[in-house]
C-alpha cells in the first residue's frame, strides 16, 4: 500500500519527505477517488508493521486483513493512474 499511495502522489507530480506526509497527502489529493476506509488502512498497515518490526507483535489475522486491503488499494491505485493516461 505503500508503494501504491507513492505512485499515487508521484502521477501528481509530488513527493512525500515521511510516512505521515504520505498519508496525509491521499487524504488531501484523493478523497474524491479514493475510499477513505482505504486511507484508514493505509494507517492501519504502518501502524501494524511498526508493532512487527520494533516490538515482534504482529498475528496471521492481521496479514490476511491486510493482504485483502492491499490489493483493493492496488486495484484502485492502479484504476486511478490508468485514468490520467
Amino acid at each position: 500500500m505503500f508503494h501504491c499511495a507513492r505512485a499515487l502522489l508521484y502521477s501528481e507530480s509530488y513527493r512525500e519527505k515521511s510516512h505521515f506526509c504520505l498519508i496525509e497527502s491521499m487524504r488531501a489529493l484523493f478523497t474524491k477517488k479514493l475510499n477513505p476506509l482505504l486511507i484508514e488502512a493505509l494507517l492501519e498497515a504502518k501502524a501494524l508493521r511498526e508493532a512487527a518490526d520494533y516490538y515482534g507483535d504482529f498475528s496471521e489475522a492481521n496479514s490476511k486483513k491486510l493482504t485483502k486491503k492491499a490489493k483493493e488499494f492496488l486495484k484502485v491505485a492502479k484504476d486511478i493512474i490508468g485514468e490520467k493516461k
